[in-house]
């Protein structure tokens, strides 16, 4: 069954529906926004652990060679004249040995 439409009805309305699009598409816009601004937050945390992390591990590697030369100098003044002599002697001739590269 097909029904006339109502001019004054639909005028009517008009301004509601245009007022609910406009709400509509402004909360859309609201949402892109938020997600823009979470988005860029996220990226400047992750950015800044990252520094974080390359600063920390510097310094550790700073202090584990700090402590490394420290123990290098005691162990140094530990050994006897012998035993000093033979190290000279021995380094090239050593299999297996540590090699400690430090970047």
């Amino acid at each position: 069954m097909v029904r006339a439409i109502d001019l004054q009805t639909s005028i009517m309305q008009t301004s509601q529906l245009e007022k609910i699009q406009q709400i509509q598409q402004h909360h859309a816009d609201l949402q892109q926004k938020y997600f823009q601004l979470r988005l860029s937050e996220e990226d400047r945390l992750a950015k800044e652990q990252v520094n974080h992390f390359k600063e920390s591990e510097k310094a550790k590697i700073r202090s584990r060679g700090e402590n490394e030369e420290q123990g290098k100098g005691s162990k140094k003044d530990q050994k006897n004249p012998a035993e000093l002599h033979a190290d000279e002697q021995g380094e090239e001739s050593e299999e297996g040995g540590l090699i400690n590269i430090t970047v």
